[in-house]
């Protein structure tokens, strides 16, 4: 009979291992790009727009870590993240072409041999100096009726986990184009024969190099970067706090107008986060389109609820599902899955004390 571990080695082996490609993005499409982030911030921490406790963390990407033991501003990072394209609308004229290009769209395609696929996700991360306390995550999946745009984040990786949604799954693709100029760190470690098999990593340095990648079923993580000595958050960063670019050679990290940081460009570490869906026929496209086969949240915590039961976990059924934080506990614990294996050469920082 399969067991849960066999469920997650399958769940989380994507349809093809990383393919690593050079020169990603014309001279052109980098100016623009780059433009938008160091002209339109300041930006927001990932985790300021993704979690609201320690468990909505931990279910995402907590391997080995208690959630009674750690505060939600024990584990985040001066990690930032704008949007240059959401739910297939891009957001800035300059960068429309590049969106819609078809050299991106065909990467994914090709990789999954689909006929059909939309553009659909395009935004960037700005990093400062930083340990790598994430232990390893997935992206969130995307399901007929729910996207990332609806769920949140520790939803989307629980219901992933659980392989009870599969059937409502939209396959999704990545190219995601690394930019990192000093060989200090700041690779990109992934688990592209599941999580309980050993790793592999892309080291740095590279700058306009993508993988072309299945990361909604394949764990993955940012290593540290930055200089070693530079890597603790400064001492007033927050939730709150932002980054932005100072002129063409720093990044700044503030609290309101207070700045709590500051940054050469040459240390910062960037990436450009491209995402399509993709379709094996028209079928699949009118299921999607038509809404005629969807999930919605109600249905979601039926399914959740009723497999808890099946398995005998112990919980409180709770009135609001999204926010109840014992529940999100639960759920975490009933459908942990995580690597089992870090690369000697970059290993997960411990939670500083």
């Amino acid at each position: 009979m399969p067991t849960d571990i066999d469920h997650a080695q399958r769940a989380f082996t994507p349809v093809a291992p990383p393919r690593l490609i050079h020169e990603m993005y014309s001279p052109d499409e980098l100016n623009r790009l780059f433009g938008v982030l160091e002209r339109e911030g300041p930006w927001r921490s990932i985790a300021a727009q993704t979690f609201s406790s320690a468990e909505e963390f931990l279910a995402v990407a907590g391997a080995g870590r208690n959630p009674a033991e750690v505060r939600l501003s024990d584990l985040i990072t001066p990690t930032f993240r704008g949007y240059f394209a959401q739910q297939a609308v891009a957001l800035h004229e300059e960068v429309q072409d590049v969106f819609y290009s078809s050299r991106l769209l065909n990467q994914v395609k090709q990789m999954f041999g689909a006929k059909y696929a939309l553009p659909a996700q395009f935004f960037f991360n700005v990093r400062a100096p930083a340990r790598s306390l994430d232990a390893g995550h997935f992206d969130p999946q995307v399901w007929r009726g729910m996207d990332m745009m609806k769920v949140p984040v520790w939803l989307s990786a629980v219901m992933a986990k659980s392989g009870l949604f599969d059937r409502w799954e939209v396959r999704t693709g990545q190219v995601i184009t690394y930019f990192y100029r000093l060989a200090e760190d700041g690779g990109f470690t992934y688990w592209p024969d599941g999580p309980a098999r050993a790793p592999r990593r892309f080291p740095a340095p590279f700058w306009n190099d993508a993988v072309v990648v299945h990361n909604p079923r394949m764990f993955h993580r940012g290593e540290a970067s930055g200089p070693v000595a530079e890597r603790d958050n400064p001492a007033q960063f927050c939730l709150e706090s932002v980054v932005a670019a100072e002129g063409p050679d720093h990044w700044v990290i503030r609290n309101g107008d207070e700045v709590i940081a500051r940054h050469p460009s040459e240390n910062m570490r960037f990436l450009f986060h491209y995402g399509a869906r993709v379709f094996s026929d028209l079928d699949e496209v009118s299921r999607y389109y038509d809404h005629t086969d969807d999930l919605d949240l109600d249905m979601v915590f039926e399914i959740l609820v009723h497999d808890l039961r099946r398995r005998g976990v112990k919980f409180t059924e709770p009135s609001d599902p999204l926010t109840d934080q014992g529940f999100v506990k639960a759920l975490s614990a009933t459908y942990a899955v995580a690597p089992t294996s870090y690369p000697e050469e970059a290993p997960v920082d411990k939670v500083p004390a």
